[in-house]
């Protein structure tokens, strides 16, 4: 069971024990006439709500009060009687971890060490967890539900009662809160689940549906012939693709660096034709002999009867001589310039055959590498119709899947229809004991409190889902306004801890200024009420209340709450007189 034993922190000045017991627990705050336009949520009536939901481990947003600096340093404890005489104490730091500890006997640990706690350093999720191991709350399926789950109905602040049921007016779907209510009412919870399951299966089929019919209208048999005329093309350009040869492909090479060994292999061969016409020039010079008949010379003069002189002979003999002598000497260096020659032409032609194959094989590589280039635009051709023929195949999958979607539909929507029919049976009050229970007792409470006939029902609306309704008889007095839904509220929440009082489930519920607003006749019969169910059936009634709120009798005298079930007195003569003793935040 969840029974609220004490909340406290490690700054008893700022924030002093509260102590709660069965019966009613009034959080009264006094507020001056003079101050009355002044809100009252600064002294912290409201702010106890949030502040149990804390020590309960709820997630908290940066919105949240304790947010604010002036709680940085806070720890604050929460002791639970969660079976007859045993206690376990949840310690929660504003900034810090979670550390739980479970008892035979009740006590204060703010002043334990850690080696005092059986479980420390917990994060959100696994102190939660272990929470709920130790409250073992059996009134509802555990599988599906934990003990936070139900704490929507033990805490309401003002702006909480217009929805009975729901509770909270947020962006919750009704999955998320219908399942629990119909389980705690006798209901199963797994009717509901399942309806809600069934009910998203045929959604997410109705939208595959709808996408596939904003797809271009066209009909497998042209995507399958389009197909085919595409993969004949890839066939080709595959065939195409393995005939190229890349062995030099990977070289780097430009018709620039080809251009260059041209020029090289061109200015060498002018090296040849040069040597050649010198070589070619040599070979005539050596040729080429020094000649002078000095015989026919003598004949000659003899001819023209003139006589040749002794020392003209002796001169040709000298000129020939040193013909001979110079021819000798010149011919030998004509040998050696032809030697060089030769030497210089072999090492140019070793050149020239060198770079040939260099041109050669610079060529082949640079057609070659034209080639890559060519080989990689067939490449992406290949790529693009590849895509085209998958995407094709997919467009034909889905429309076959078109057809087997409509099958799945009727199987979804036959499974819902069923789902719907066992929920509607589900919802009878027939024979489910709990809820005649349930509506009975919240008959009689509402016809003390408001003098109505009252009920509450469950049934399957237009979509087959569960319903939670409540009817008046007399039904002028729907419209009567705010102060009815929340008395009608405040009672709900009661009669849930009356129906299972008897059971390890929650044992408290806080109505924040339930009062307000209210037929001062209608609130003297609310707190009997509360008074009486309260201290039979073991609940812990808690209502924060300003003095403003007390109700009259008659006569016009104030029916004040004997201190013994007041758990907290607020008032605005200063910081003394807030939840937390300290400047407004």
């Amino acid at each position: 069971m969840l029974r609220l034993v004490k909340i406290y922190s490690n700054n008893a000045d700022v924030f002093p024990a509260i102590h709660f017991h069965d019966g009613l627990n009034i959080v009264f705050a006094n507020v001056t006439k003079a101050k009355k336009d002044k809100s009252s949520h600064s002294l912290g009536k409201t702010t106890l709500v949030d502040l149990l939901n804390f020590t309960l481990l709820k997630k908290i947003d940066k919105n949240h009060f304790l947010k604010k600096s002036e709680f940085k340093d806070f720890i604050f404890f929460l002791e639970i009687e969660y079976d007859s005489g045993k206690f376990v104490t949840v310690s929660r730091a504003v900034n810090g971890k979670i550390s739980i500890r479970s008892l035979p006997y009740s006590t204060e640990l703010q002043a334990q060490g850690d080696s005092s706690w059986e479980y420390t350093n917990l994060g959100l999720s696994k102190a939660k967890q272990n929470l709920n191991s130790l409250l073992d709350l059996n009134v509802f399926d555990a599988e599906h539900f934990h003990f936070r789950t139900g704490l929507r109905y033990c805490f309401r602040k003002q702006t909480q009662y217009e929805e009975t049921f729901k509770v909270n007016s947020s962006r919750e779907t009704d999955s998320q809160w219908k399942p629990y209510l119909a389980e705690i009412l006798g209901i199963d919870a797994g009717l509901v689940l399942d309806k809600y399951e069934k009910n998203q299966q045929v959604a997410s089929i109705n939208n595959a549906i709808k996408e596939l019919q904003s797809l271009p209208s066209e009909s497998a048999q042209s995507l399958e012939a389009e197909i085919a005329q595409i993969e004949a093309r890839i066939s080709r350009l595959e065939g195409e693709l393995e005939e190229f040869d890349f062995r030099n492909a990977d070289a780097e090479v430009s018709s620039e660096l080809v251009e260059q060994v041209s020029t090289k292999l061109s200015e060498l061969n002018s090296q040849i034709y040069d040597i050649d016409q010198r070589l070619k020039e040599i070979s005539n010079s050596i040729s080429t002999d020094f000649s002078f008949d000095l015989e026919k010379v003598e004949e000659l003069f003899n001819e023209v009867s003139i006589n040749f002189p002794e020392q003209l002979r002796r001169s040709y003999n000298d000129l020939v001589s040193l013909n001979q002598q110079m021819s000798e000497g010149r011919k030998e260096r004509l040998l050696a310039a032809r030697k060089k020659l030769f030497s210089e032409r072999d090492k140019v032609e070793i050149q020239i055959n060198e770079l040939a194959k260099e041109q050669s094989s610079l060529a082949t590589a640079l057609v070659q590498k034209d080639a890559f280039a060519k080989y990689k635009q067939m490449q992406s051709r290949l790529s693009v119709e590849q895509s085209r023929v998958a995407v094709l195949k997919e467009r034909v999958s889905t429309l076959d899947k078109a057809s087997l979607l409509q099958d799945k539909l009727e199987e979804a929507q036959i499974l819902q229809n069923e789902a719907e029919r066992e929920l509607a049976k589900a919802t009878r009050v027939g024979d489910n004991e709990l809820m005649k229970k349930a509506v009975t007792i919240f008959s009689e409470l509402v016809e003390r409190v408001l003098g109505l006939s009252a009920f509450f029902y469950t049934e399957v609306n237009r979509e087959g889902n569960i319903e939670f309704k409540i009817g008046l008889k007399d039904q002028t007095s729907v419209s009567d306004g705010f102060s009815y839904k929340r008395t009608l509220s405040a009672i709900f929440d009661i009669v849930i801890l009356i129906l299972h009082s008897n059971k390890s489930f929650y044992r408290f519920c806080y109505h924040d200024g339930l009062l307000e607003s209210l037929d001062d006749r209608v609130k003297l019969k609310l707190i009997t009420v509360m008074r009486e169910v309260s201290n039979k059936y073991g609940l812990q009634l808690i209502l924060s209340v300003l003095d403003s709120d007390v109700p009259s009798t008659e006569s016009g005298e104030k029916v004040y709450f004997p201190e013994t079930e007041v758990i907290r007195q607020l008032d605005d003569s200063g910081d003394k007189g807030r939840l937390f003793r300290m400047a407004s935040f």
